[in-house]
């Protein structure tokens, strides 16, 4: 299943924080702090624990930092984690449903992690798994994957980019589905270990 994922930009105007972005001091693990201005996505609704019952899920932008957000079908926020965000228009746009056991599912976020044009144009995109292990909201982690698109724009107008290519599939047979992103002649595979815990190779 994909959903595409419509987001919202702001601009934080902030200048302590975006000294920090800039340099690097702010890290993924920040989920509190105080901010300025705040937007939400809408709502998608899905069946997250496949227990009948429609969750949602939603991006959430604080002060330019981006987090992803998950609401029970009561309304209450179960789980919220920051993105790491690297510039301006960070933003998820894409989203993956898949399950990679009999009792583990993972929602696959595909994140653009913004653009900087300080000197010259750079851009890039990563991967995140939202795994929920046991069909447990209250077990959902955070993990962030590898790159499936950078783009950079060179001196004298030249501009290039390199797109990967995301699969899902059971390549061990060992009943686990692992998700890979290839490019060229190389590719990295994750494998679910336990726990919401991935391991590449």
């Amino acid at each position: 299943m994909t959903l595409g994922v419509t987001s919202f930009y702001s601009w934080g105007q902030d200048e302590r924080f975006y000294r920090k972005m800039f340099s690097s001091k702010l890290s993924e693990a920040i989920e509190d702090f105080d901010y300025k201005i705040h937007v939400d996505s809408p709502r998608y609704t899905l069946d997250l624990n496949r227990d009948g019952l429609k969750d949602s899920f939603q991006t959430v932008k604080k002060d330019g930092v981006d987090f992803i957000r998950v609401i029970d079908p009561f309304g209450k926020i179960v789980f919220e984690k920051s993105l790491l965000t690297k510039g301006a228009y960070g933003r998820i746009f894409k989203a993956r449903f898949v399950a990679v056991k009999k009792d583990v599912d993972v929602l696959i976020l595909y994140y653009y992690e913004g653009e900087t044009q300080s000197a010259t144009f750079e851009g890039s995109a990563r991967l995140y798994f939202l795994t929920i292990p046991g069909k447990d909201l209250g077990r959902i982690t955070l993990s962030r994957g590898p790159y499936f698109w950078h783009e950079r724009e060179r001196g004298e107008g030249k501009y290039w980019n390199r797109r990967y290519s995301v699969n899902i599939l059971d390549y061990n047979k060992d009943g686990v589905q692992e998700i890979s992103v290839s490019y060229n002649k190389s590719s990295r595979v994750y494998f679910y270990i336990s726990d919401g815990v991935w391991k590449s190779i």
